[in-house]
């Protein structure tokens, strides 16, 4: 605990001469301390300032992560001004790289705040979708601290979503969930909010507030702001309207701070009415008047950055239809094609059949020869039925499932074939021997490609070092040279 507060201290001095001016490469680590001192202080347009400059030096640096990071804060911090349409738009930029990258840590960051957006635009549905797939990669995330970082992020959204969505019983799930994880203020003031709303049990609305107060030291600035707002909310309900002023007044004080414009127009509605419960007409008005303006430009706003975001799930579900109808055609292509070529295979082989039995009926002497050659045939067929082993489809169903008993069975079933190769090539290791049963199972490279998840020059490259370690001269064909050990 004291040594993580003085490595804050030092971060925070020295971002004073620093951020934004100089040009430096920070460590991701650096990057959201410093941008998370920001918050907690309320400055969150020098946080967007501090982050653009240092998404310069990322980008100048190639450094994939630090521009996911970058663009992923950055987003974060435009929602909070609400200027939803540039949050998503550094989003999605983090989307466009982030495939570039495994790292489970960034990709839970990033659809846990493409859900806050969706979320706070009153899209609910798609909130929690993206929230949903947040918890799937924070579970992945091997540091703790930073799992449970992410999963109660994911946890408090999908709280807020079920709030709107009235599903209780979720509600109380999420609640219970955030507090499994983690004490911070705005569980507390959500829990006395919802006391708050229903206008019951105000002695519990307060008890939780009271319990958010001594966390406030290390909280961010607009927690602190909301829970000054219920205390307002608090008194009001308790008709003591000079006492919510104060409250009403304190948050709003942080929220023109912070330039959240969503919590200032909440101060404004809640003030205006309490001026209007003291009979302050004038006063009231006033706060309306600042109130109704802030309510119509933020609603404009939301609307615009609803109707691109609607024009883009109409896109992506055209293009989605358009992929389906692609692919039914070609697979009715296919398929005619398929049927076209087995008729003329059968048509082609009933009018060989119909001259050999033809010659057959000309020609007595060649009876005899005949059935030389069916007992001939019959022996191939005989020979190659010991050779094709019954279980060969299992052993291509394990292969196709990269079964890690595939080389087990092969064994089994292959027991002279693995016996002489391993007596005469001791050293072969388990992949070269893998790759060798594939090629005596006569797979294609793109088919041992699909079931190693390789590439086909990835397959390429090691048969050509199977080739060197088996000392098999370059022009000899490696798959007869199996096929015929």
């Amino acid at each position: 605990m004291v040594k993580n507060y003085f490595i804050k201290l030092f971060l925070m001095s020295t971002v004073l001469f620093m951020v934004p001016y100089q040009a430096q490469t920070y460590s991701i680590f650096e990057l959201d301390s410093i941008t998370e001192m920001y918050k907690t202080k309320g400055d969150i347009e020098k946080a967007v300032d501090f982050n653009q400059n240092a998404l310069k030096q990322y980008r100048k640096n190639d450094n994939r992560e630090g521009i996911i990071a970058v663009n992923i804060n950055l987003g974060n911090l435009l929602c909070t001004l609400n200027q939803y349409k540039e949050s998503i738009s550094y989003l999605e930029e983090a989307k466009s790289e982030i495939s570039k990258t495994k790292n489970p840590y960034l990709y839970a960051r990033l659809y846990n705040e493409f859900g806050r957006d969706y979320s706070l635009l009153g899209l609910f549905g798609k909130g929690n979708e993206n929230l949903d797939k947040a918890i799937g990669y924070a579970l992945k995330v091997s540091n703790q601290k930073k799992k449970k970082h992410q999963l109660y992020f994911s946890y408090t959204w999908k709280w807020y979503n079920f709030e709107y969505m009235k599903k209780m019983d979720s509600v109380y799930s999420m609640q219970k969930k955030c507090l499994e994880i983690i004490q911070e203020p705005i569980i507390y003031v959500k829990a006395a909010g919802r006391f708050i709303d229903e206008k019951k049990h105000l002695d519990s609305a307060e008890y939780y507030l009271n319990k958010a107060i001594p966390l406030f030291e290390k909280s961010p600035a607009d927690q602190k702001a909301l829970t000054l707002l219920l205390f307002g909310d608090l008194y009001t309900e308790k008709k003591e309207y000079q006492k919510a002023l104060d409250y009403y007044f304190q948050s709003l004080a942080i929220s023109q701070k912070m330039k959240r414009r969503d919590h200032i127009r909440n101060g404004y509605e809640r003030i205006s009415k309490t001026f209007k419960a003291l009979n302050n007409q004038e006063k009231a008005d006033e706060y309306y008047k600042n109130y109704s303006f802030l309510n119509d430009s933020i609603n404009a706003g939301e609307k615009r950055v609803l109707h691109a975001i609607v024009e883009k799930l109409d896109e992506e579900k055209k293009q989605e239809e358009s992929n389906k109808t692609r692919l039914f055609i070609l697979i009715c292509v296919i398929s005619a094609v398929f049927v076209g070529l087995l008729y003329f295979l059968r048509k082609a082989y009933l009018e060989k059949q119909k001259k050999k039995d033809n010659l057959i009926e000309q020609k007595d002497e060649l009876i005899e020869k005949k059935d030389q050659l069916i007992e001939k045939h019959s022996q191939e067929t005989s020979q190659l039925k010991k050779k094709i082993n019954t279980k060969f489809p299992q052993l291509i169903k394990l292969a196709k499932n990269n079964d890690p008993f595939f080389i087990v069975r092969f064994k089994e079933v292959y027991p002279e074939f693995y016996e002489k190769l391993m007596s005469q090539y001791p050293d072969l290791t388990d992949s070269d021997l893998k790759i060798c049963a594939f090629i005596r199972l006569n797979l294609t490279n793109k088919e041992i490609g699909q079931y190693e998840n390789v590439t086909l020059r990835a397959v390429e490259t090691r048969k050509y070092r199977l080739k060197k370690k088996l000392g098999i001269a370059p022009e000899t064909d490696l798959i007869k040279w199996i096929q015929e050990f």
